[in-house]
């Protein structure tokens, strides 16, 4: 059968799986080879995480499937093993939200203080600044929404006392927007000297930040979500600077978590200076060391590069 989107369901199956208690789902990883000594502690463990969140981290421990069988585990693999591994997972994502923080709000204020000096408070909300003029009616609409129903007190208050101009400066509405949408904005304002002088805070080309941030919102949504960071492949890859030493082998696993955290690493040395956050990422691995960097881009002399060091 072809839908009117083109799409072929031949070959689909109606979804018949049935809903498993809890003890059931520890019972179903014993008998595919998971070996669980406690079961009444992986039974607490999957009721307050979820077991299809946990499988996310179980699959690349399973053995390829044989005809129609489930798939089973590799020998030896734990439950426990697999629980600090989720452990691992959750601080990783800690660590980036702490290092997205400091870039999402150094963004946000060179694009506040850049375009507010050049072209006045109110510019974002002319179209003639924009390449895009569709993406500045999205935008607008977007605002539009914010300021019908306002959570931030800044704009309760703007609203409150101020009739003219309608729409508030753009140091209120760059925080009252989202990341991804403060992404687009930058992205689309049509100078690019504008944007130069925006990006200079990161000492980086608009290009280079415009990709880097596309990334970081992502990355930003993943921990949000609190999806699974390990092993998980970009579906954007960053530009990497051609004049970076590191640029072939960060182009070769330029999908993987090693870049995301160059890209953490070298954006944070320029807006904060001495900062510590490359030893707390030494440290997350050297604590969780039973679980090798590989499948996230690091190979075993990664903190000696130059770049790390």
């Amino acid at each position: 059968m072809r839908t009117t989107a083109g799409c072929l369901f031949m070959g689909k199956k109606k979804y018949s799986k049935p809903r498993l208690d809890i003890e059931k789902q520890v019972q179903l990883l014993e008998q595919q080879g998971l070996k669980i000594d406690d079961a009444p502690e992986a039974c607490r463990i999957l009721s307050v995480v979820g077991y299809y969140r946990f499988s996310g981290y179980l699959h690349p421990f399973k053995l390829p499937h044989k005809d129609n069988t489930r798939r089973t585990f590799k020998p030896n693999i734990t439950f426990n093993y697999i629980w600090n591994l989720y452990q691992f997972d959750r601080e990783l994502r800690l660590l980036v939200s702490d290092a997205i923080e400091k870039i999402e709000v150094a963004f946000r204020a060179s694009i506040s203080d850049v375009t507010s000096k050049e072209y006045g408070l109110f510019w974002y909300t002319d179209n003639k600044f924009y390449r895009n003029p569709s993406q500045h009616l999205s935008l607008m609409r977007k605002i539009d929404g914010l300021l019908k129903k306002p959570e931030e007190v800044f704009l309760q208050h703007y609203l409150e006392k101020y009739h003219d101009p309608k729409y508030p400066p753009i140091w209120m509405i760059i925080e009252a927007l989202s990341f991804g949408t403060c992404s687009k904005l930058f992205s689309n304002i049509q100078s690019i000297s504008i944007r130069n002088k925006i990006s200079s805070i990161f000492e980086q080309h608009t290009t280079i930040i415009e990709s880097w941030m596309k990334v970081i919102v992502w990355i930003r949504n993943i921990c949000a979500h609190h999806s699974r960071l390990w092993n998980r492949w970009l579906v954007e890859a960053p530009i990497i600077p051609k004049n970076e030493p590191l640029h072939e082998y960060l182009f070769n696993h330029n999908r993987k978590f090693i870049v995301c955290a160059y890209l953490f690493e070298n954006l944070l040395r320029t807006i904060v200076p001495n900062n510590h956050w490359k030893n707390h990422l030494f440290n997350l691995f050297e604590k969780y060391s039973q679980y090798p960097g590989g499948t996230m881009g690091f190979n075993q002399e990664w903190k000696s590069d130059p770049f790390w060091r």
